[in-house]
């Protein structure tokens, strides 16, 4: 009989372990081929920014997706191995060269991963399609989101592939160079004692992961904010929570003492004992196990802030459905326009204000970043920002205001929370910039208009009526703006509406407004007086469809929604892929381990019922040796999860907004979920296992 044939045969006896990692190689492909697809494809690519924070975090998905889906295959390849050391370590001990089996090791891994990932890569394609018409359904569908194909997605998906059968290569290639054939008929018999594991080692363990999370998100933060400085590598503080991490499984799988409980210490001597035979390499894949659900359970809270953050846009009672605001100077949309577009449209205008206001040079007080130190700077006649009369803010808003001479009251939005940027106290004195004029101010208070808030930076001021026709005596058109505020009837059904008027707006568009959204005159005029080139001098591309930097681009909540869900729908999918990328790798590391534990203790299970141990002892002991891998992995990578969204709800402004709590409460279903799914992954692994040691 040839070669081929006993091994045609071997092949034909272990169809389940060919099989297992088949579909690993298959899932994996699929995954990664499927999020390539959709991410390289023409229309993400278009809606992300290049080199903006959303496209670096797309690619950082992508790295995790990759990652991933390799580490889960490359650990479901070692049972594989499992399987085959006791196969080739006969064949080595019948004097069968070794450079014979590598050939035959790699020909079977070479078929089974190259049909396997063809096959990843061909139900890639349906699977992003159907995936993207799911998501398609949450859209307002046009040309611009239908789903395209991008050859950028085969080729990433290939890349994959090969890089996949590397790995499978390389771990061959370990497997086959043992030289030692007592070491490879053994290899699933082999112990890994520890020593014995202190009593402190579980609260060390907890004070660490606490200290390791804690430190790294928080010192930075906490750094700046009371010392104003900030300190590079903070992030190496998580190091700590691995360790503790670590630690916490070390005691659960390992620790057993004797107590008052001898009872309990007896019956569960077994199967303490055995899994302390393999304690080092449970505890690592427990780790790995922790990390993968941390990632699912950050993953779906990233999804949902984009969720919670669209839902709630624009339902601010200080925000307006449709805000404007243009130089004086240039020729745009009138009342008159808006009225004879609106009524093409059968959209009714409601709440119509407009008002004139003008731009002063301020000076203030700020906060600013130097070589690692947050200073206190006083920016002298530093920029412009807009000014308002007590009165034109009254017609623009409806509020009646007060506001004494001599000082000033800042706009902002409503339930505005301050930070370490924050000055809306810092301005000391308004000028104008054609008379030099100055007038001393004091802070008053602050108001929230959402809406006129965003027209202006660092903020709008409101200042007394004598102080403002005092202040803009003599100022020239040049630095006076017109604003329009209004709404419609059914602000939810105006998006044609929104749309023409938009497209009147631009085409209208001059030279006067056509700057970026951190051009400023006045710091113009300062760079060319002093000789220097101003930084912000570009120009917005107003041929696009969406013009996201323009200083003048117009406020249009029913656009920015619409928008914001288009783009809404492709982060989600990013994070979705991450979430179910994690959550395979954490069953399939789970039920590999499961299987590798039955394997690896098949021959104590029979050694127990040689001693007269029943069915159930021996099903209790295998309970308790899987339910741990299950059960403390699961739960603390789903804790650390959550802790570390709450963490960064509560960084972000110090306290807790309806949205992220809302946020919070899903994601704890979402935890909830992500358990009786693994619960329902341990139970299948058990019956597996079950059947191994026969039971």
């Amino acid at each position: 009989m040839t070669m081929n044939k006993i091994f045609r045969k071997l092949r034909g006896k272990n169809r389940s372990q060919y099989r297992l990692l088949a579909f690993c190689i298959f899932l994996s492909v699929l995954l990664v081929s499927s999020f390539s697809f959709m991410y390289f494809g023409p229309t993400v690519q278009e809606f992300l920014p290049d080199g903006g924070d959303t496209r670096k975090l797309a690619n950082l998905l992508l790295g995790v997706t990759v990652a991933g889906c390799c580490i889960f295959t490359v650990y479901a390849s070692t049972l594989f191995f499992r399987y085959k050391s006791r196969e080739y370590g006969i064949f080595l001990a019948l004097g069968e060269p070794k450079r014979e089996l590598k050939k035959v090791l790699f020909g079977e891994l070479s078929l089974l991963c190259a049909a396997a990932s063809l096959a990843g890569i061909l139900c890639g394609i349906p699977a992003s399609f159907l995936i993207w018409k799911l998501f398609e359904a949450f859209l307002i569908t046009n040309a611009h989101t239908a789903y395209r194909f991008g050859i950028g997605g085969l080729i990433a998906g290939l890349l994959f592939a090969l890089l996949l059968a590397l790995f499978l290569g390389i771990t061959g290639q370990r497997f086959i160079n043992r030289t030692d054939i007592m070491d490879i008929l053994r290899a699933g018999q082999k112990t890994e004692m520890v020593k014995t594991v202190k009593p402190y080692t579980l609260p060390l363990g907890i004070i660490l992961t606490a200290a390791g999370v804690c430190l790294g998100f928080g010192l930075h933060p906490a750094l700046v904010y009371l010392f104003r400085q900030s300190v590079p590598g903070t992030s190496l503080f998580y190091l700590l929570a691995l360790i503790g991490i670590y630690l916490i499984l070390l005691s659960a799988v390992s620790q057993s003492r004797l107590g008052k409980n001898r009872k309990k210490f007896y019956k569960n001597m077994v199967s303490v004992s055995m899994m302390r035979f393999s304690a080092k390499s449970a505890t690592r894949n427990m780790c790995v196990i922790v990390l993968m659900l941390f990632a699912c359970i950050f993953s779906s809270f990233y999804g949902m802030l984009y969720v919670t953050g669209t839902k709630t846009m624009g339902s601010s009672g200080d925000l307006r459905a449709f805000a404007l605001h243009y130089p004086v100077l240039e020729d745009q949309v009138k009342k008159a326009d808006i009225e004879k577009t609106a009524k093409k449209h059968s959209a009714a205008i409601k709440d119509f204000c407009e008002g004139d206001v003008s731009n002063l040079v301020i000076s203030y007080k700020m906060v600013d970043y130097d070589d690692g130190k947050y200073i206190d700077v006083d920016a002298k006649e530093a920029k412009l920002a807009l000014f308002l009369s007590a009165k034109a803010y009254k017609a623009l808003t409806g509020d009646e205001v007060k506001v004494a001479k001599g000082s000033y009251k800042t706009v902002t939005p409503a339930d505005y929370q301050a930070s370490i940027w924050d000055y809306t106290d810092g301005l000391y004195a308004a000028a104008n910039p054609d008379t030099g004029k100055s007038l001393s101010l004091s802070f008053a208070g602050t108001l929230e208009a959402g809406s006129i808030y965003a027209m202006s930076r660092p903020y709008a001021y409101v200042i007394n009526d004598k102080d403002y026709a005092s202040l803009t005596k003599d100022l020239s058109a040049e630095y006076e703006e017109h604003i329009i505020l209004f709404d419609t009837a059914d602000n939810d059904s105006s998006y044609d509406f929104a749309r023409d008027l938009y497209g009147q707006y631009v085409s209208r568009a001059g030279e006067l407004s056509c700057h970026i959204g951190n051009y400023d005159a006045w710091e113009e005029h300062l760079s060319t007086k002093q000789g220097e080139t101003y930084g912000y001098s570009g120009k917005p591309d107003l041929s696009q469809e969406l013009i996201d930097d323009w200083k003048y681009g117009p406020q249009f909540s029913i656009i920015s929604k619409v928008d914001a869900l288009q783009l809404l729908c492709i982060y989600v999918m990013l994070c979705l892929y991450i979430f179910i990328i994690c959550l395979s790798a954490a069953a399939v590391m789970s039920y590999v381990r499961s299987i590798s534990i039955a394997e690896g203790s098949r021959e104590i299970f029979y050694n127990l019922e040689r001693l007269g141990a029943d069915a159930a002892y021996r099903d209790d002991i295998l309970r308790k040796q899987l339910s741990r891998i299950f059960r403390y992995p699961a739960v603390l990578g789903c804790l650390l999860g959550v802790a570390f969204a709450a963490f960064m709800c509560f960084a972000n402004d110090r306290r807790f907004t309806a949205d992220e709590a809302a946020t919070l409460g899903i994601i704890l279903g979402i935890m909830v979920l992500v358990l009786m799914f693994l619960t329902g992954v341990y139970y299948f692994s058990r019956a597996a296992a079950r059947r191994i040691v026969r039971l």
